[in-house]
């Protein structure tokens, strides 16, 4: 009798606990009645928590050639996550759609193109959409943007020295001799060996490579953390191209950047990058490790971007 009053007292109290399947026996002591374990939460964390993770996270991104419904696409919604200090190669031609990813991503595409839908994610903050005022306090002293004619992108009318100097002491707020100081020190680390000519200099007397160099200067001068180049070595010879990728190479090691470089040739893109997407009329066909895409190119497109840099003066690729 005392073990039929056990048994009802313990289903009595599995009821009220709102326990419906608790398994009995005439032989088995209180303690070892458990509860069912709680269900697992199977819904998937948002997709702004894992893209906020990477320093840039595009996604479904789309441009148009203009505003208007009709108007061409020259983008077909790209997506691509970079992490902090990588250096991303978009390999393609000029209709390719590459060089309008980069613009993108740095603020710069050009009018009257436009984003048409899809995501810019950086450093956690979407750009896509974002009021003017308030994307350039966010993204301006954090991308820093490469052009790809550097003396063409100089002002004529001013002194190297004093387009440098303005945006130090406009936006940082540096005395006239703090600034000079700066920007001596800038060209210094831009592999340029008499900064103080170069500061005086005018556009016009300085070369491509002294252009580009002063440009690089100009991009360290905010601690960017993130550089994007349209085809840094495109007005540049041979010789003066691998110096440029060597000094983008030492500056990403010390700074620890982050790249996105802009390029025709793979093998550009091999001498200093860690990936590669190849862009083709608006879409990557192919994205891979550059030991990968080097040795073995799985789209056509890719092996064609081989096969046409094969004979370029630039040597084989550091892989």
């Amino acid at each position: 009798m005392s073990d039929a009053r056990n048994v009802f007292r313990r289903l009595t109290r599995a009821v009220r606990a709102g326990i419906p399947s608790v398994k009995l026996s005439m032989n088995e002591p209180h303690d070892q009645v458990q509860p069912p374990p709680q269900a697992e939460t199977t819904a998937p964390m948002p997709s702004h928590w894992f893209r906020s993770a990477a320093l840039l996270d595009v996604r479904g991104l789309q441009v148009a050639s203009a505003a208007h419904v009709d108007a061409p696409r020259l983008v077909h919604g790209i997506s691509l996550s970079i992490t902090c200090g990588e250096v991303i190669g978009l390999v393609g031609d000029a209709s390719s759609g590459a060089l309008e990813v980069a613009q993108c991503i740095a603020g710069v595409l050009p009018a009257p193109a436009t984003i048409r839908s899809g995501s810019i994610l950086f450093n956690g903050v979407e750009l896509v959409g974002l009021p003017p005022r308030s994307f350039s306090r966010l993204h301006d002293a954090k991308v820093a943007y490469l052009p790809r004619s550097p003396r063409d992108s100089l002002d004529p009318n001013m002194t190297v020295g004093t387009q440098l100097a303005a945006p130090l002491r406009s936006g940082g707020g540096l005395s006239k001799p703090a600034a000079y100081e700066r920007c001596l020190d800038l060209l210094g680390q831009a592999g340029i060996e008499n900064p103080e000519h170069t500061f005086t200099a005018y556009p016009r007397d300085v070369s491509a490579i002294l252009a580009q160099r002063v440009h690089i200067a100009n991009a360290l001068a905010g601690s960017p953390n993130l550089l994007v180049a349209d085809d840094p070595t495109d007005t540049l010879n041979a010789s003066d191209s691998a110096d440029i990728l060597e000094l983008l190479s030492k500056l990403q090691r010390k700074h620890k950047l982050t790249m996105i470089i802009v390029t025709g040739s793979v093998h550009v893109a091999a001498r200093i990058c860690h990936r590669v997407a190849v862009v083709r009329t608006g879409a990557i066909v192919e994205y891979a490790s550059v030991a990968d895409l080097c040795g073995s190119p799985k789209h056509p497109y890719t092996r064609e971007l081989l096969h046409a840099s094969e004979n370029e003066s630039l040597g084989s690729p550091a892989l």
